[in-house]
């Protein structure tokens, strides 16, 4: 169980400060920093960040509620889509909250390509990361991408299984990928999104999220 209310947006200039120190908490001293503030201005680049809201808060809007009230098709995947474009406001100001994690996305061609995923480390295991892989897909079919990939280390099976679990298949290999060990990365793709079968899958998926942790709380 998530142990506090967390809730994904995209990441803003202020942010930079905590996302490196999960940054260098997250990846080894070889690991290359990311530059951010010039990223952020990329329009072939989105960050999401996961952030802690305040107790007492409350959404103005549920986006699963919301689809659910208005859209024509009660289907589940009907009101997941409808639900990525309802802004999720929270009445706390939560630019001082503490972040939980980020990941960064490329957009290339019809791909979207996680360069990186981290969660802080006292705060891994509630879900957090499962969240992340959430808001990617949904960055993912708001921009129109056909399929979602990334590399892990070829020892991360802990994310493996979550990468599988949303239907990442293991496409291939980048040997010495990573520069601190020389460490082979696996790569790891989708199959197309868009088809009624995946669509059918993240669905189920985020079901089964929402009976766990009772929410997603989602700003694109």
């Amino acid at each position: 169980m998530l142990i506090m209310d967390v809730a994904l947006r995209r990441m803003r200039a202020e942010d930079i400060p905590q996302v490196i120190e999960i940054e260098k908490e997250a990846f080894s001293q070889g690991w290359v920093g990311t530059p951010f503030r010039r990223e952020l201005n990329s329009r072939y680049c989105r960050f999401l960040v996961a952030y802690q809201t305040a107790p007492d808060a409350t959404p103005l809007e549920s986006a699963t509620v919301a689809a659910t009230a208005s859209a024509p098709d009660s289907s589940l995947w009907a009101r997941m889509v409808s639900g990525v474009k309802s802004a999720l406001r929270i009445e706390a100001d939560t630019q001082d909250a503490d972040l939980a994690g980020y990941v960064g996305i490329w957009l290339q061609g019809d791909q979207a390509h996680i360069t990186e995923i981290a969660v802080r480390q006292q705060l891994r295991g509630q879900g957090i990361g499962e969240l992340l892989i959430i808001g990617t897909l949904r960055v993912a079919y708001e921009q129109g991408m056909e399929e979602v990939t990334l590399e892990a280390r070829v020892s991360n099976f802990i994310a493996h299984r979550l990468y599988d679990k949303y239907g990442f298949n293991q496409a291939g290999i980048r040997k010495n990928y990573y520069a601190d060990n020389r460490e082979d990365a696996v790569i790891m793709t989708t199959d197309r999104i868009h088809t009624g079968a995946y669509r059918g899958k993240f669905s189920s998926l985020q079901e089964r999220f929402l009976e766990r942790y009772g929410t997603i709380q989602i700003e694109l």
